[in-house]
């Protein structure tokens, strides 16, 4: 079995999640009309997480430790999170079913075993597939799902740029569906950003269109200034704040309504990632600024 690893800021990302489920679920459970409310996690990811301890101040002190006495310390040191769906799964007030889509074959057999575990309490249907065609063929395509008398909320919580807009333009156009989503600014769409944009090859540019959906991030990015040479094209300042921004003003256009953004920093408090909630529902978005607001956001 693989080990799932997280930072420790992992812990508030969780923490607003369940909130926001918490809130939605107790809203949900008494509209007569609704078929059914579901929760869709397209990186499921295993269940448990270790929190990692291997900042620089822990790794001085492991420096004075006696060799001898460190392993049976360090054993009892490690720190466990559960992980999206076991926050999903342990709310007061459950979700109608659970789905769960994760493309690791050993996270999958985790989450096989956590199906298990919470047996017929819960209504689980896991998925080895990927993201996107799953949400695109097996939920927003489904002719077995009214969308006017049934919910889901989504949560992508990718490592990287894996969800396309096409995908988040499919489920908008649900108008029933909610995406609680991370937006990964300095995990990975700033490794992309180029300084220098003239060195930008086509399939860098390609990956980024398909993220965002547009070929408009460029000019949102990059501005042209006069200098002694000749008018040059750079990457603007706060690029960052700009970028989402405009990706925040392309989830209302598609969804209708998006919370503010909730920053979220590693330990030496660099920029990881966005959470936010893009919503059919100004409701949803009310109180997902409220969960969100506490803290840094935008």
């Amino acid at each position: 079995m693989t080990t799932s690893n997280v930072g420790p800021w992992a812990r508030d990302k969780l923490d607003r999640l369940q909130k926001y489920l918490q809130a939605y679920t107790t809203i949900m459970r008494k509209q007569s009309w609704c078929e059914g409310f579901f929760y869709i996690d397209a990186f499921a990811g295993p269940g448990m997480h270790e929190v990692r301890r291997d900042g620089p101040r822990l790794k001085a002190q492991n420096a004075l430790l006696d060799v001898a006495n460190f392993g049976q310390e360090q054993l009892e040191q490690r720190e466990f999170l559960s992980g999206s769906p076991r926050v999903a799964l342990d709310l007061e007030h459950p979700f109608s079913a659970y789905v769960f889509v994760e493309k690791n074959s050993d996270r999958v057999a985790q989450l096989e075993q956590l199906k298990t575990q919470y047996g017929a309490e819960r209504r689980i249907v896991i998925r080895q597939e990927d993201c996107n065609r799953y949400l695109l063929q097996r939920v927003v395509a489904n002719e077995k799902i009214n969308w006017k008398q049934n919910r889901a909320v989504v949560f992508l919580d990718p490592f990287g740029m894996q969800v396309e807009w096409a995908t988040l333009e499919a489920l908008a156009a649900t108008k029933a569906i909610e995406v609680f989503l991370n937006f990964p600014v300095g995990m990975a769409i700033q490794r992309l950003l180029l300084r220098n944009p003239e060195k930008f090859t086509k399939a860098q540019r390609a990956k980024l269109d398909g993220y965002f959906g547009s070929p408009d991030w460029f000019n949102v990015l990059y501005k042209k200034r006069k200098t002694l040479f000749g008018d040059e094209t750079e990457k603007i300042d706060q690029s960052g704040e700009a970028l989402l921004k405009w990706y925040r003003g392309r989830l209302r256009a598609a969804f209708g309504h998006v919370s503010r953004a909730s920053l979220i920093r590693n330990t030496r408090a660099g920029h990881l990632y966005y959470l936010l909630l893009a919503s059919p529902s100004r409701t949803g978005v009310k109180i997902a600024d409220h969960i969100l607001g506490a803290g840094e956001w935008i």
